[in-house]
C-alpha cells in the first residue's frame, strides 16, 4: 500500500470511528455543561456498568415488581395505576422504562447509590430509578447507558415543582408525562374547561384555575405564618409571592405594634413612672428603627430597584425577620405592663396572701430555734455554722414582710396613677418571705442536707469543673446567644467552686448549697447555649452544604471555559468570575453571619447557573458555524474532536476538551448515570 493510499485508508477509517460515534447518539455540546452532575467522562462511564455498583450495593427490601413501588404509602389506588399505564407508554414513545420508587427513609448517605442499588435488579440500559424520600425530602436518580442525560433532567425538573408541595402524585405522573411525551391529567382538565368555556360561553375552567391557585397559595401562605421570624433560612425556602404577602402582613402588624406601644407607654408612664417604663421605650425606639428601615427595603422593591428574585428574597426575608423580631419584643415588654396593671387590681387579695404567709412563718421560728439547739449537742459546731443565724435572720426578714404590707395597704387607697410603688413593695414583700422561707429550712432540712453534703459534694465539684469547661467551648462558639449571661454564670460557678474547695471539711453544708445554686444557674445558661450552639452547626451545615454545591457545579462551569478557551465569550466568563468572588465571599462569612453567607451561597448559584447557560449558548452557536459532515451541531464538533484526537496520536478525547475527556464531558448526552437532589 503506498502513502496515499495508507493516508486516504486512515482517514476513511477515521471517518467511520467518528460516524459511529456520532450515531450512537454523542449529540450537543449542551451536555458538557451538566451542572447537576459534574463529573468526568471516566466517572460516568464507571457509573454505567454494574461493575461499577457491585461492590457496594447492598440488599434491599424494595422490590422493582411494578414501575411505581410505593413502599411509603403516600399514593392512592387509582393515582398508582394512572402512573403506571403512562409509564408503560414511556416505554414505547422514549425507550426509557421508568421505576418510580416512594420510601419513608433511604437507607443510605448517598440517595443517588441507593437508586444504582436498586436498579441492579433491572439493569438493562433503558432503565432508570427514581427513588423519593418523603420524610427527608431527597430523591436519588440512577439510568442506564441508553439514557440521555437530558431525559434524566427532564424527569427531575418534572417532579420536582410537585414534590416541593408534597404533591408526589402529582411529581409521579408529571415523570410518567414527559416519557411518554403526554399532556398531563391537570392539563388536560383546563383544556377541557377551557374548551367548554369557548364553546359555551362560561368561565368555569378559569374559575377552577384561579381556585386551584388560591388554595395552593393559601396552604404555603398558612405553613409560613408559622415559620419563627430568626428562622431566616427556612423563610428564604418559601415562593417569592408567599414571602410578597409575608413582609407586606409584618410591615402592617408593626406600625400597629407601635401606634399601640405609644399609647401603652403614655398609661404606663402616668401609673408606674419613667425608671420602670424605660425598657418599654427603648422596645418602642427600636421598633420604629426598625419600621422605617424596612419601609426602605420595600419602597426599593415597589420602586424596581431590586428585580433580581435572589435579591428580592433576601430583602423580604430581611423585612419578615427584623419586623417580627421587633414585634415579639415590644409586644412582649407591652404584654409585661399589662400584668403589672393586673397586679395593682389585685393588690389588695395578694396583700392578705402575703399577710397570711407571714403569720404561718413567723409560727414557725421557734421549733427552727429548739432545732439547732439540738443539733449543737450531736453535731460539730463548726459544720453547722452557715445555718447557725437562720432562725433570727428569718425573724428579721418576716418583720420586713410585715412593714412592707403595711405601706403597700396605704397606698391602694391612693386614687390610680399614685400606686406607682405599690408593685415594688409587693415585689419586695415577696423576696422576704421566700428568703425567710429558705432560711427556716435549711434549719428544718439541716441534718439530713448535712448527710448529703458530706455523700455528693466532691461529685458536684467535679461535675461544676467539667461545666465550666463546656462553658468555654461553646463561650468561643460564632452561635448568637446571650454569651454575658453565660460568663456571669461561669464567674459565680468558679467563686462558690473556690469557696467549696477550701471549705469542704468544715462547712460542708454551706459549701454544697452555694455551689449547687451556682451549678443550677450555670445549668440554665448552658441549656440556652447548647440549644444555639446545635442550632448554629445546623445552620452552618446548610450553609457549607450550599457552598460545596455551588462550588462544585463553578468548577464545572470553569473547566468548560478552559478547555474550550477559545469558544466561550466574554459574557459567561464574566459571569462565571463574578460567581467566584460571591462564592469566596461566602466561604469568609460563614461562620461569623451564617445567613449572610447563605444568601451568597445561593447568589452564587444563581450566577453559575447564568454562566454555564452563556457558555451553552457559546457552543451551540460555534456548532452551528462548523457544522461539519452534514449532521446536527453537536454531532459535527464532536466529529471534529474525534478526529483531531486520532490525527494527534492523543489516545482518548484530550485534542481541546480537557485530556481524556474532562471539563464536564459526560459521554455526549447518553451513557447512564446518576445525581441526587433535594426539594
Amino acid at each position: 500500500m503506498n502513502a496515499n493510499n495508507s493516508t486516504t485508508f486512515f482517514f476513511a477509517s477515521a471517518l467511520r470511528r467518528a460516524a459511529a460515534v456520532a450515531a450512537a447518539g454523542c449529540v450537543g455540546a449542551g451536555a458538557f455543561l451538566g451542572i447537576g452532575v459534574a463529573t468526568t467522562l471516566a466517572a460516568q462511564a464507571a457509573a454505567a456498568t454494574p461493575a461499577a455498583i457491585g461492590t457496594t450495593a447492598t440488599a434491599t427490601d424494595v422490590a422493582l415488581t411494578d414501575q411505581v413501588v410505593d413502599a411509603a404509602g403516600v399514593l392512592s389506588g387509582s393515582d398508582k395505576a394512572a402512573i403506571e399505564e403512562t409509564l408503560k407508554k414511556g416505554i414505547e414513545h422514549s425507550n426509557v422504562k421508568l421505576y418510580m420508587v416512594f420510601v419513608d427513609s433511604i437507607p443510605e448517605s448517598d440517595p443517588q447509590r441507593y437508586a444504582a442499588q436498586l436498579r441492579e435488579q433491572d439493569p438493562t440500559n433503558n432503565t432508570m430509578v427514581l427513588v423519593t424520600d418523603v420524610t427527608k425530602h431527597n430523591a436519588g436518580l440512577d439510568y442506564g447507558a441508553s439514557v440521555s442525560k437530558s431525559t434524566a433532567q427532564d424527569v427531575i425538573g418534572a417532579v420536582k415543582k410537585h414534590f416541593t408541595n408534597e404533591d408526589w402524585a402529582g411529581g409521579a405522573q408529571a415523570a410518567a408525562d414527559e416519557l411518554a411525551g403526554t399532556v398531563s391529567t391537570s392539563s388536560k382538565i383546563w383544556m377541557g374547561g377551557a374548551a367548554v368555556a369557548l364553546l359555551g360561553g362560561g368561565a368555569g375552567a378559569f374559575v377552577w384555575s384561579r381556585r386551584n391557585r388560591k388554595n395552593t397559595e393559601a396552604r404555603q401562605l398558612n405553613t409560613a405564618r408559622s415559620i419563627q421570624p430568626e428562622a431566616t433560612s427556612d423563610l428564604m425556602q418559601q415562593p417569592l409571592s408567599v414571602l410578597q404577602t409575608l413582609a407586606a402582613e409584618e410591615l402592617h402588624s408593626t406600625d400597629e405594634s407601635i401606634r399601640k406601644g405609644n399609647e401603652e407607654l403614655t398609661i404606663a408612664r402616668t401609673e408606674f413612672g419613667e425608671e420602670r417604663t424605660r425598657e418599654l421605650q427603648r422596645a418602642l425606639t427600636r421598633s420604629q428603627q426598625t419600621l422605617h428601615k424596612a419601609y426602605g427595603m420595600h419602597q426599593r422593591i415597589k420602586g424596581g430597584l431590586v428585580t433580581a428574585e435572589q435579591e428580592q428574597r433576601a430583602l423580604l426575608t430581611e423585612i419578615i425577620s427584623s419586623c417580627g423580631t421587633a414585634d415579639k419584643n415590644l409586644n412582649g415588654k407591652a404584654a409585661e405592663f399589662a400584668e403589672l396593671r393586673q397586679q395593682l387590681i389585685h393588690a389588695p387579695e395578694t396583700l392578705d396572701t402575703l399577710t397570711q404567709a407571714s403569720v404561718s412563718l413567723r409560727s414557725r421560728i421557734p421549733g427552727a430555734r429548739a432545732i439547732m439547739e439540738d443539733l449543737t449537742t450531736r453535731i460539730d459546731p463548726q459544720l453547722l455554722v452557715s445555718i447557725t443565724h437562720n432562725p433570727d435572720i428569718a425573724e428579721a426578714e418576716i418583720n420586713q414582710v410585715d412593714h412592707a404590707i403595711e405601706q403597700a395597704r396605704a397606698l391602694t387607697a391612693k386614687p390610680a396613677g399614685q400606686q406607682g410603688e405599690l408593685i415594688d413593695i409587693i415585689d419586695g414583700a415577696r423576696m422576704a418571705i421566700r428568703q425567710a422561707d429558705s432560711q427556716l429550712q435549711a434549719v428544718e432540712n439541716a441534718e439530713s442536707q448535712l448527710r448529703v453534703a458530706q455523700d455528693n459534694l466532691s461529685a458536684l465539684i467535679t461535675e461544676v469543673e467539667e461545666e465550666i469547661a463546656e462553658a468555654h467551648e461553646l463561650a468561643r462558639s460564632h452561635a448568637p446567644f446571650n454569651k454575658e449571661a453565660l460568663a456571669e454564670a461561669v464567674d459565680a460557678a468558679h467563686q462558690a467552686l473556690e469557696t467549696a474547695r477550701h471549705n469542704q471539711s468544715n462547712d460542708p453544708l454551706g459549701s454544697y448549697s452555694q455551689l449547687l445554686d451556682a451549678d443550677g444557674q450555670l445549668d440554665i445558661q448552658l441549656d440556652e447555649a447548647r440549644g444555639a450552639d446545635n442550632d448554629f452547626r445546623r445552620t452552618l451545615d446548610m450553609v457549607d452544604r450550599t457552598i460545596a454545591d455551588a462550588n462544585q457545579n463553578l468548577v464545572a462551569v470553569e473547566e468548560t471555559i478552559r478547555n474550550r478557551r477559545n469558544i466561550i465569550g466574554v459574557d459567561a466568563r464574566s459571569t462565571a468570575h463574578a460567581a467566584r468572588e460571591v462564592l469566596e465571599q461566602a466561604k469568609v462569612l460563614r461562620e461569623q453571619d451564617t445567613k449572610r453567607a447563605y444568601l451568597l451561597a445561593q447568589q452564587a448559584s444563581q450566577l453559575t447557573r447564568r454562566a454555564s447557560a452563556q457558555a451553552r449558548e457559546d457552543i451551540d452557536r460555534f456548532n452551528r458555524r462548523n457544522n461539519y459532515y452534514g449532521g446536527g451541531g453537536g454531532n459535527g464538533l464532536m466529529t471534529g474532536v474525534i478526529l483531531g484526537s486520532l490525527l494527534s496520536n492523543s489516545g482518548g478525547f484530550g485534542g481541546g476538551f480537557g485530556g481524556g475527556g474532562g471539563g464536564g464531558f459526560g459521554g455526549g448526552d447518553f451513557g447512564g448515570g446518576g445525581d441526587s437532589f433535594s426539594f
